[in-house]
């Protein structure tokens, strides 16, 4: 599970540098993610496991952590009080819309990800 951590925070030390020496519009963290991808793509046209063991338990570790990130901003929202009760309409509207959206992408791209590996086992 170490070598999963040190893997995550390796790729995002990565994409920090990158966005930086390049000065690209982007977070580090976010190129971090794709350069990330980038390797566990490659590592899976070579390989039979695509996700190595110690990267999957670190990152489901995180995962398991994940609602813990999700406090900050709803206790900011608890705290906001008078200066957030007119905005309350348009904050509604952009988590729904927000989380539709990322659900039909994240099922397009399971779908479209699950079409070759399936093609693959037959």
């Amino acid at each position: 599970m170490l070598a999963g951590f040190l893997s995550l925070f390796a790729c995002q030390l990565a994409g920090e540098v990158l966005q930086r020496a390049l000065g690209l519009p982007l977070p580090g963290q976010v190129l971090g993610m794709f350069l990330l991808f980038a390797l566990l793509c490659l590592r899976g046209l070579y390989c039979d496991d695509a996700v190595p063991e110690g990267l999957s338990q670190g990152s489901q570790r995180l995962i398991e952590l994940l609602p813990m990130l999700l406090m900050a901003p709803a206790a900011g929202v608890f705290f906001l009080g008078a200066g957030f009760a007119d905005q309350w309409p348009a904050f509604i509207a952009a988590v729904s819309v927000g989380t539709v959206l990322t659900m039909i992408f994240c099922g397009l791209l399971l779908k479209a990800l699950a079409k070759p590996r399936a093609a693959k086992h037959d």
